[in-house]
């Protein structure tokens, strides 16, 4: 009988326990300093990646997220506005620029797309196209192009 009381009172105790401890929701934070990602731990996110929904951000040692160009490990990445990094081609300030659609990378060098071997460089490529490119508006949304190539 003692033994069963003090398996019912252990269990007890370990239940109130678990029951006083905190738990935060994961996901975006906005903050009056900019937009965070808090993990279930309530910690938040420094320096890293996050994958959210089979969409890639970056948060900075401030734990704020990262918008526009991003240099990590001497390779650039770009994220709209929204702070998702997207890969494939797109145009940013009026140059146009190539990503890797896997590892959402700049392409620099010689690049095959589309059939077509394009030079890109850190200042886009200059080579006349043809391409179909991405492009944001000032809201974050997005908009495509077309450049028609000249042989």
């Amino acid at each position: 009988m003692k033994k069963k009381y003090l398996v019912v009172t252990a269990l007890s105790m370990v239940l109130s326990i678990g029951s006083a401890m905190s738990s935060f929701a994961e996901g975006f934070v906005t903050t009056p300093q900019g937009v965070k990602y808090q993990w279930g731990s309530g910690d938040y996110c420094i320096n890293n990646w996050v994958n959210y929904k089979s969409h890639w951000f970056f948060f900075g040692n401030d734990q704020l997220m990262r918008t526009g160009w991003i240099q990590r490990d001497n390779t650039w990445y770009y994220a709209s506005d929204t702070g998702e990094l997207h890969g494939g081609i797109m145009k940013i300030n009026g140059n146009v620029y190539y990503f890797n659609t896997s590892t959402l990378k700049m392409v620099a060098g010689p690049y095959i797309y589309n059939d077509v071997m394009h030079n890109f460089t850190e200042n886009g490529t200059t080579d006349g196209g043809p391409y179909v490119y991405t492009e944001w508006n000032s809201d974050g949304t997005i908009r495509r192009g077309k450049k028609i190539g000249v042989r």
